[in-house]
């Protein structure tokens, strides 16, 4: 069985990021909810090192990432996550037909952080 068809154990941390040109809104949590407020950081490199303090914060050795694919807006991000976390990345392909598409919404996120769960 691969590594998707198994469930996460609860305390596994998920971090769901969702790209924009600018800015990146990213969730962390774990089977018990929220570990953080959800933040908004920026795409370049130091987005990447908060992300890198918020996982270090919360012992989160082993995250699980699921990266929105939103055409070339997420590929820096993947790449440098796949760096330090190999193995930890997926991507989430969504789709919400009769809804509004718009950045950062909570409805994206709570989706790619179940469908990593899985």
């Amino acid at each position: 069985m691969s590594m998707l068809g198994v469930a996460l154990d609860p305390a596994t941390v998920i971090v769901a990021v969702d790209p924009g040109k600018v800015l990146n809104r990213v969730w962390v949590s774990n089977g018990a909810g929220l570990l953080a407020e959800p933040v908004s950081l920026p795409v370049s490199r130091e987005g990447v090192h908060v992300l890198e303090r918020l996982l270090a914060e919360r012992d989160a050795a082993e995250p699980v990432i699921a990266v929105e694919a939103t055409g070339d807006l997420h590929r820096s991000w993947v790449s440098e996550l796949e760096r330090r976390h190999p193995g930890s990345v997926r991507m989430s392909r969504r789709r919400k037909p009769g809804l509004r598409e718009c950045n950062w919404d909570r409805h994206g996120l709570r989706q790619m952080t179940a469908t990593a769960r899985r």
